[in-house]
């Protein structure tokens, strides 16, 4: 049973550590969610560790920086961990050299901050329509030894079929995030996991699922900040796929706000530790 809270301050001293999630939590569709930045400033004026924690692939850390930097949120840039950043610190772990890059400019910014080289797909932008003799010439790059997806507003089927070859050579296939759709108002729209899993389907391979319900982000955090107390962690976020099924994989507290993709009917519903529909009041 999960337990109703009436904001963050209230469940302040049991956690020392708290990680938000972004859209759906502190902005969504474009619009600040006042309750979620006040939330947010409250904590780190009493001296939590803060840290950001999206799904989100199109932007690099600098970029989410300077946004909170934008409303007064005073964080540090190794407190925020876009999908985009653990995927390069992760192939950089694995000694990966060159990724084609499935997403778009955000995974190419970090990766290249990691020093692997990359082979955009946005190259192939303007390549529409693809017949048998054009798959035949298509001859993928022999350094590429990884195909990063994420989302990407620009993909199209030759994109498609210069990933499909690369993992059918033996490229590792790595996923920066597998969200089904971002809510755009009171509409859904494609998200990252769209076009993982056409990719899946169109090779047969699984891929490695680096941002959440991945725990590897955890385990970066973890290790990056010298947490070693999962207990004194907490997860907030609005997607139960993404955002609390991460918690529950990496055995820590979830709270789920009613200010994104989850209304305050379906929240009582869903298995989660707390939920709130105000982070703050």
């Amino acid at each position: 049973m999960s337990i109703k809270i009436k904001s963050v301050t209230d469940i302040i001293n049991k956690y020392d550590h708290f990680i938000f999630d972004m859209d759906g939590v502190i902005w969504t569709g474009g619009q600040f969610i006042e309750s979620g930045v006040k939330g947010v400033k409250s904590l780190i004026e009493k001296g939590k560790s803060v840290y950001f924690l999206t799904n989100n692939s199109t932007k690099s850390r600098q970029s989410y920086f300077e946004i909170l930097s934008g409303i007064d949120i005073k964080t540090d840039l190794n407190h925020i961990y876009s999908s985009s950043y653990l995927t390069a610190v992760y192939l950089k772990m694995n000694n990966y050299k060159k990724a084609f890059n499935l997403g778009v400019i955000g995974i190419t910014e970090e990766l290249s901050a990691q020093g692997i080289k990359t082979k955009d797909s946005e190259e192939f932008k303007n390549n529409q329509y693809v017949t048998y003799d054009i798959f035949n010439s298509i001859k993928p790059d022999e350094d590429i030894d990884c195909v990063v997806s994420g989302h990407n507003p620009q993909f199209n089927y030759y994109m498609l079929c210069y990933a499909s070859l690369c993992i059918q050579k033996g490229c590792k296939f790595v996923a920066a995030n597998p969200d089904s759709y971002i809510k755009v108002q009171n509409r859904l729209m494609p998200a990252g996991g769209c076009i993982q899993a056409i990719l899946e389907r169109a090779t047969g391979e699984k891929s490695l699922l680096i941002g959440k319900p991945s725990s590897t982000a955890l385990e970066i955090i973890m290790k990056q900040n010298n947490i070693e107390d999962k207990s004194k962690i907490v997860m907030i976020g609005d997607n139960p796929e993404t955002d609390i099924e991460f918690g529950w994989n990496c055995g820590i507290d979830t709270i789920l706000v009613t200010t994104g993709v989850t209304s305050q009917e379906q929240a009582e519903h869903i298995k989660t530790t707390y939920v709130c529909d105000h982070l703050y009041i």
